[in-house]
């Protein structure tokens, strides 16, 4: 095997920054940026033929590069506004005085296709422009009306039947690029993420292991447990690193050259000192599309299946799900602050699992005055995802156990702060039967012990949750009979 310390020159000296240049590396000027974004720190400016639209766009530019925004969102935002500067040429625009809300609809009918980005870059500047004093425009000259409706795709990971006849042929892979499935996948690692994983990322705790890594779209780190099995398949690619370059490269993993896609085998594979790309040229995308070629890789529906390193992500947190972990297990394990994140767009719900999770619900729904409540009362989510929304909350010495489903979306705080049993979103359901008459006995004898202690505020907390529970219970008997 080939070994190359090949680097493009996009990794040159960074160029000094001159405000009347009419192209700017954004690396003297933007701090948030890595290895991913050569080839995207020049920023041109030629091409903005009004020079007073061009010397705003550059104020916008240097904003967004001191903010610490990435170089692919200043490239975005910066396209959206050469675009419309052409426009502006076009319509004999000569000053910000001259754009107003019927110029912005006309230039979304002028046959250019409306997107989210070609928006929201043009409101970005209007916006910080206007609140820095550069210009003055009418906050209200972009509306949220303007926006094409967008859809909301439910998660589309790799099928199990796929995943499984994938995982045992990573064998015919190179070792190298196998470890970036089987790390990857175990992680859930964004691809950006897995591109950047620094050798270092490993961690031991005493007999247990960990992930460290910083993620560049959040702009934190996030840590994970793993186990000693994936910690060994860090150690060993960390070892690969070592011996190709010695410290001289500071990521796990590479970029390879002469990439083949009728050989699983990889003959002519050559490592080479850059990060794991973003184009289809990645050394994992390609390596095992060649393997589904192959082996001829079906999916439920005879298709020849299909793969982008981005489904891993879906693909394990649908899978942690599926096995039974806690919607808010599957949420902190992807890093998520939302659970509505985690449950909308990366977790996919088979039609057993939804039929069996609804079904357990329906045989019975009691709120926490024991009345009777109708199914379509509660929000989507309930429908499509109840998991979601079940409560298995453990006992302590002060707090009682909870058990049944809570009523609230997803995305909507709770303040009630474990007093499930007398909050009117909170679902009772005839399984945890057992469950509320046992909390409901230990809630009296606390009440009897609060009581004999002049403990008023425990005596009205107990109080309160058991005569809930006195009725739930009262009213799921009564179904049963």
């Amino acid at each position: 095997m080939n070994v190359s310390h090949y680097s493009d020159n996009t990794s040159s000296a960074i160029k000094s920054f001159d405000w009347k240049d009419e192209q700017w590396d954004l690396r003297t000027i933007n701090p948030n940026f890595d290895d991913r974004d050569r080839g995207i720190h020049l920023a041109n400016f030629a091409n903005i033929h009004l020079v007073w639209f061009k010397v705003e766009v550059k104020k916008y530019v240097k904003h967004l590069c001191k903010t610490g925004r990435s170089l692919s969102t200043i490239q975005q935002d910066l396209s959206t506004l050469r675009r419309f500067s052409r426009y502006l040429v076009r319509e004999n625009i000569s000053s910000f005085d001259e754009i107003n809300r019927s110029l912005i609809l006309d230039y979304l009918v002028q046959g250019q296709k409306v997107n989210k980005l070609k928006l929201s870059g043009l409101r970005k500047l209007f916006t910080i422009g206007t609140t820095k004093g550069w210009f003055d425009i009418d906050q209200d000259i972009i509306r949220d009306a303007d926006y094409p409706k967008q859809y909301q795709y439910n998660p589309d990971p790799i099928s199990d039947q796929v995943r499984e006849q994938i995982e045992q042929n990573l064998h015919l892979l190179p070792d190298s690029i196998a470890r970036m499935w089987l790390i990857g996948y175990f992680s859930a690692m964004r691809p950006s993420e897995l591109a950047l994983l620094k050798r270092d990322c490993l961690v031991r705790e005493g007999q247990h292991w960990k992930l460290i890594w910083h993620r560049k779209k959040t702009n934190d780190h996030h840590e994970i447990p793993i186990s000693r099995t994936i910690a060994k398949v860090v150690q060993d690619q960390q070892e690969y690193i070592q011996n190709l370059w010695s410290d001289e490269w500071d990521y796990l993993f590479c970029h390879y050259h002469n990439l083949s896609k009728t050989d699983v085998s990889q003959p002519q594979l050559e490592p080479v000192m850059k990060v794991l790309p973003i184009h289809a040229n990645h050394p994992l995308s390609v390596g095992i599309r060649t393997l589904i070629t192959i082996l001829d890789i079906r999916d439920e529906n005879g298709l020849l299946a299909k793969f982008q390193s981005k489904l891993l992500r879906s693909t394990r947190l649908t899978e942690l799900f599926a096995q039974g972990h806690d919607l808010a297990v599957v949420s902190a394990w992807a890093g998520h602050k939302q659970f509505a994140t985690t449950a909308t767009h990366y977790t996919e719900v088979s039609c057993n699992l939804m039929e069996k999770e609804a079904g357990h619900i329906q045989k019975a729904l009691v709120n926490s005055n024991g009345h009777r409540i109708l199914y379509e009362s509660f929000p989507k989510s309930f429908w499509e995802t109840p998991i979601s929304h079940k409560l298995e909350l453990t006992q302590t010495h002060v707090n009682t156990p909870i058990y049944g489903y809570c009523g609230l979306p997803l995305n909507q705080d709770c303040h009630k702060s474990r007093a499930c049993y007398t909050c009117e979103c909170f679902v009772a359901t005839i399984e945890k039967l057992p469950q509320y008459i046992n909390t409901l006995n230990e809630l009296r004898a606390k009440l009897i012990k609060a009581m004999s202690a002049g403990q008023e505020v425990l005596v009205e907390q107990f109080g309160r949750q058991a005569e809930q529970l006195d009725k739930i219970i009262a009213s799921l008997q009564q179904g049963a009979a």
